[in-house]
């Protein structure tokens, strides 16, 4: 089950949130899975808008992976030239991943910083 937020927040409090409702950030796993969840977020009005998903490299730059699961990403989705970890003025880098429709290419992965606020998925999972 997915639940599209209609509340912004950086990365941190989207996990909070998530958590808070007995869910986690979303996570992607398969071709599939991205597709569903393309389709979830067109469906409810917001294809255009960014969304952070659990994806994170926090822990060690350029090593993705599920804050949701633990798992590395074995099925990637980045738009082209990401993750590319871009480093802002103030100094902060992209460590967590959000989906994007970047030149109407459809929901594609981008690295953004953490604090910026935007829109989040929560999914309830079983595994």
């Amino acid at each position: 089950m997915l639940f599209c937020s209609l509340l912004q927040a950086n990365w941190f409090k989207a996990q909070q949130y998530c958590r808070f409702h007995g869910m986690h950030l979303a996570s992607i796993a398969s071709q599939q899975e991205n597709d569903q969840l393309e389709k979830y977020v067109k469906d409810s009005g917001y294809g255009r808008e960014h969304f952070w998903t659990s994806g994170t490299d926090l822990a060690e730059e350029g090593n993705f992976f599920w804050m949701a699961n633990g798992r590395p990403l074995t099925f990637v989705n980045w738009n082209a030239g990401e993750p590319n970890n871009f480093r802002y003025e103030n100094g902060e880098e992209e460590n967590c991943l959000e989906l994007w429709n970047r030149d109407d290419k459809g929901l594609k992965w981008n690295d953004s910083p953490c604090s910026f606020e935007t829109f989040f998925i929560c999914e309830v999972r079983t595994d």
